[in-house]
C-alpha cells in the first residue's frame, strides 16, 4: 500500500468511518435498545394530551392561590362560594378524568368576572414566559432522543414538578388527594375562598 492509502484509512476510521480491519460489510451493527428516560422524547404524545386538562387545572388553583393571597384578585362571596362548591369536592374525589379536569377548569374561569379572568390569565401569561426564560437558560439532555418540552415546562408550572406530571401520565389520579403541595395548596385556596 502507498501513503496515501494507509493515510486515508487511517483518517476514515479515526472519524468513525467503516474500520480498516474486517469485513464491516458483511454484517451491519444491530441497533442497541436503549432504556427510555423519563420525561425524554420516548414519551406517549397521547398521554401527555391526556394530562394536559389535569395540569391546567393544578396551574388554575396555583395561581388562584397566589394571586388571593397576595390580594391581586378580590372575590365577592358569590363568587367564592361557588368556587368553594365547585373545588371542595376535588380533596375527596378519587379519580380525575382529565374531561372533568377541563370541565371544571372552565367552570372555575365562568365563575369570575371579565376584569378577574383577565388577571388570571395575566398571571398565567407571566407564569409560561418564566418557565420559558427557564428553560432557555437550561442545558436539557436524554438518552434516548429529544425531549418533550412539554412535559418540561409543565414541570416548571405546576406546584410538585416534574413529579406532579409524571404522576399524571397515563393515569386518572386525584392530585389533590395525593400527600403534598397540591392537598396543601387546595386546602390553602378554600381557607382563602372561606376568609
Amino acid at each position: 500500500m502507498n501513503r496515501l492509502t494507509v493515510r486515508l484509512a487511517l483518517a476514515f476510521s479515526l472519524l468513525g468511518g467503516v474500520p480498516v480491519v474486517g469485513n464491516a460489510w458483511a454484517r451491519p451493527a444491530a441497533p442497541v435498545p436503549q432504556p427510555r428516560a423519563a420525561g425524554g422524547g420516548s414519551m406517549n404524545a397521547r398521554a401527555v394530551q391526556d394530562a394536559r386538562p389535569t395540569l391546567d387545572l393544578l396551574i388554575t388553583v396555583r395561581l388562584l392561590a397566589e394571586l388571593l393571597d397576595q390580594r391581586q384578585l378580590m372575590l365577592d362571596a358569590g363568587a367564592s362560594s361557588a368556587l368553594d362548591s365547585l373545588l371542595r369536592p376535588l380533596s375527596t374525589a378519587r379519580a380525575l378524568p382529565p374531561s372533568q379536569a377541563a370541565a371544571l377548569n372552565s367552570a372555575v374561569q365562568l365563575t369570575l368576572t371579565p376584569s378577574q379572568t383577565l388577571v388570571l390569565r395575566q398571571a398565567r401569561a407571566a407564569l409560561e414566559t418564566r418557565a420559558q426564560a427557564l428553560m432557555v437558560r437550561a442545558r436539557f439532555a436524554a438518552p434516548d432522543g429529544p425531549l418533550n418540552l412539554t412535559l418540561i415546562r409543565y414541570g416548571l408550572m405546576v406546584p410538585g414538578g416534574q413529579a406532579t406530571v409524571q404522576l399524571l401520565l397515563g393515569k386518572q389520579v386525584n392530585p389533590f388527594t395525593q400527600a403534598g403541595g397540591q392537598a396543601a395548596l387546595l386546602d390553602h385556596l378554600l381557607a382563602l375562598l372561606k376568609g
